[in-house]
């Protein structure tokens, strides 16, 4: 039984780390402190409030070497695909307005 316990135990003890914070992180400068005191610092923050946007679901077929790259990019710079395509259309129906 104190196996099990043990087993549990050290299961507990494991840190969360983000895939972002893997991604931003040099490797081999940063002690575990420094990462647990910047998940932290995170977690503290407060929210941004976002207004309220009227939303339509769309489906369509995407080339999956772009669907990776989207979604790469989305982990990068900490935003959601919908948002990085918004940003993408937005700034294409500027540029192409008559």
């Amino acid at each position: 039984m104190s196996k099990v316990n043990d087993i549990k135990n050290m299961k507990r003890q494991q840190k969360f780390i983000t895939p972002t914070q893997v991604l931003a992180e040099t490797v081999g400068e940063e002690s575990k402190e420094e990462i647990n005191l910047s998940s932290n610092q995170e977690i503290k923050q407060p929210r941004k409030e976002v207004r309220k946007v009227e939303r339509k679901r769309v489906s369509f077929d995407l080339r999956t070497d772009l669907h990776k790259e989207l979604k790469m990019q989305a982990l990068i710079q900490e935003k959601n695909i919908y948002i990085l395509i918004e940003e993408a259309l937005e700034k294409y129906l500027i540029e192409n307005k008559q």
